[in-house]
């Protein structure tokens, strides 16, 4: 599922999903089995596909559905729905409208124009109708037939043979042509990227004939043509860890040892440490020098391992540089009996009035291998940073400048993924992100400008994706807030 909110007063504002959901809507009049066959191929295609006979748009698509076609091709959208279906495709939805030949069908038709001049800021012009064929015709090769796909759309140029149009319209508008009849004239249109509004990022497909999608139509390559809507637009991210950063993670989990190595330099730091149980150790920056802390008011508690508890604790770490100013610090990693974390933390602070809690747990029931890498420079941040239980929950956190308050929690069992980053500058950040349940999260986010609200929720059994890069440089701030799952 997802639900994306955006608020915002902005000069840049680019955020993308890569639909780990992959859950697909399909409204429709019972026509034949044109619905139907649009269905197998969603299904084909890894899509769990809802049909629907109301007439009435679902004013939560948003939190539902990655994909929605509408073939109900003599039922008008309605102004409700003409709303709904311009917040969908305003928050990565992919839309695709289907009508019908504008001799029997122009009001409908023109419900379809009106959505997509009047929500979308594109225009249509529509034309005449097909030749028309009889039904069960063949693939004749002229105005009724689909002749030509655009390959800045499809996968490619599926040639002379890829669908009949037995008697829709053609039309003409300012989006990216996506399909051809043997006559030249545009049967499928799209509008995507920069041809829709500002912040929109998802896309939306017209056409006008129903019975293209019939048996005794379809051609194998009108299944691929079906596919490509949206295949070739929802996975264009796929946020994972890049080689850089999971070469780290398999260098500083490799490091092994046991003790403390601690230096501390100057005025009144309180330095608490406690490890008890397996591999506890205390070392430098980056694993190859001794822990620093240098400077100022600052104040530190360790605990490694089951301190409070008896019995085994997991693979602990800690590399740490500190320097200077009003820091406060708690670390507390595997704090369950029979821990098996495979915990690690690293990161480099450098100065200003600064809060971090840091907590990496295990229960024991499953391998754990979490993991924190930081980068903190200057400044008021205010940090709170837990991955607790089961799952590879890894999390890279880079803050540059500003007063940060960043609330992150990755929970659940499931293998979770997080690289955030928030930019520098005297910028102020508001950001709460969780990721929890069975599924196996990430998110990929940057932010950078002065008042940033921002709030992630991944969540659920099923995997979610999801990648967020946003600039707001006015003084009114800016929102965004996104949920995925259920």
């Amino acid at each position: 599922m997802r639900f994306i909110l955006i608020s915002v007063s902005f000069l840049l504002l680019f955020c993308t999903s890569a639909f780990a959901t992959k859950t697909a809507l399909i409204y429709h009049s019972n026509y034949s089995d044109a619905h139907t066959n649009v269905k197998t191929q969603l299904e084909a295609d890894g899509y769990t596909v809802t049909l629907s006979t109301t007439g009435t748009v679902d004013d939560n698509l948003i939190n539902s559905y990655d994909v929605v076609w509408d073939m109900k091709y003599n039922n008008s959208i309605g102004s409700n729905g003409k709303t709904r279906y311009q917040n969908f495709v305003n928050a990565g939805g992919v839309l695709v409208l289907v009508g019908e030949n504008n001799q029997n069908f122009s009001n409908n038709n023109q419900t379809i124009e009106a959505f997509i001049e009047n929500k979308l800021g594109g225009t249509v012009g529509l034309s005449g109708n097909t030749d028309g064929c009889a039904y069960n015709c063949t693939n004749n090769n002229n105005s009724n037939t689909i002749t030509t796909t655009n390959t800045d759309v499809t996968d490619s140029d599926y040639g002379s043979d890829v669908a009949v149009y037995p008697y829709g319209t053609y039309f003409t508008g300012d989006g990216t042509w996506v399909a051809k009849n043997g006559s030249g004239q545009v049967v499928w249109m799209r509008w995507s990227g920069n041809q829709l509004p500002s912040g929109y990022t998802g896309a939306a497909y017209i056409t006008f004939d129903i019975n293209q999608f019939e048996s005794s139509f379809d051609k194998a390559k009108m299944a691929n043509l079906i596919s490509d809507t949206y295949e070739n637009f929802l996975t264009v991210t796929n946020v994972t860890s890049t080689s850089t950063q999971t070469s780290t993670v398999t260098s500083d989990k490799a490091q092994t040892g046991n003790g403390v190595k601690l230096n501390v330099d100057g005025d009144g730091n309180t330095i608490n440490i406690e490890q008890t149980g397996e591999n506890n150790f205390l070392i430098g920056g980056n694993w190859s020098s001794d822990a620093t802390i240098t400077g100022n008011n600052n104040t530190l508690n360790v605990d490694q391992g089951n301190v409070t508890t008896s019995g085994n604790s997991g693979n602990n770490g800690i590399a740490m540089d500190i320097t200077g100013n009003t820091n406060t610090v708690s670390i507390s990693q595997g704090d369950y009996a029979t821990d098996t974390g495979d915990h690690r933390i690293w990161f480099d602070l450098d100065g200003s009035t600064n809060t971090l809690n840091l907590s990496q747990r295990n229960d024991g029931t499953a391998t754990s291998e979490h993991y924190m890498n930081l980068d903190l420079d200057s400044s008021s941040n205010v940090i709170n940073l837990q991955q607790l239980n089961d799952g590879d929950k890894i999390l890279f956190l880079d803050i540059d400048n500003g007063n940060n308050t960043v609330d992150i929690n990755q929970s659940g069992s499931g293998e979770h993924f997080l690289d955030l980053k928030l930019g520098t500058g005297s910028y102020a950040h508001d950001v709460d992100i969780s990721q929890t349940g069975t599924g196996d999260h990430a998110a990929r986010v940057d932010l950078d400008g002065y008042s940033t609200d921002f709030d992630l929720l991944q969540q659920g059994s099923t995997d979610q994706d999801y990648n967020i890069d946003m600039t707001c440089g006015t003084a009114n701030g800016c929102t965004l807030s996104t949920t995925q799952g259920n």
